[in-house]
């Protein structure tokens, strides 16, 4: 009779062990299901944005950025006359597609997207296709626009 009771005793225990591993594996998930929620609303409310901006030297026509206009760049940013475009420039001289400009983490890198008129960085002409590394100072000239990288 005493092994049957020592035998329940350990069934019990068992059980209840059991229930309290499946309880903790519960809130484990639970916390982090939390977790990815809160960042997943974070992440859609913060834009990102990268240290960078232009600043218009010079515009060619009446229809174009006035001078000294500054524009803050995202990590990626195309320019264009397209209305899709993140920089949308009124230039007769600018091709709907212009130009990519794309921020690595450490430097600012253009990119001529097969433009009519080309790209130029510090007055050099940048091949479609081709990534030029364009430091901080650097003059950009997309159509009829010249700008300058800041940080």
């Amino acid at each position: 009779m005493d092994s049957i009771a020592w035998n329940a005793a350990l069934f019990a225990s068992k059980w209840v062990l059991m229930a309290l591993v499946y309880l903790a594996l519960g809130v484990v998930l639970m916390a982090v299901r939390r977790e990815i929620t809160q960042r997943a609303e974070h992440d859609q409310v913060v834009t990102p944005t990268a240290p960078g901006r232009l600043r218009v030297i010079s515009a060619a026509g009446e229809t174009g950025p006035a001078v000294d206009s500054l524009f803050n760049l995202k990590p990626v940013t195309r320019l264009g006359a397209d209305p899709s475009n993140d920089l949308v420039l009124q230039d007769s001289y600018v091709s709907r597609y212009h130009t990519r400009l794309r921020w690595d983490g450490i430097d600012w890198w253009v990119e001529d997207l097969s433009s009519q008129n080309g790209t130029y960085v510090n007055n050099e002409t940048c091949q479609p296709g081709v990534p030029y590394r364009a430091s901080v100072g650097a003059i950009l000239r997309v159509g009829g626009i010249t700008f300058e990288l800041l940080e």
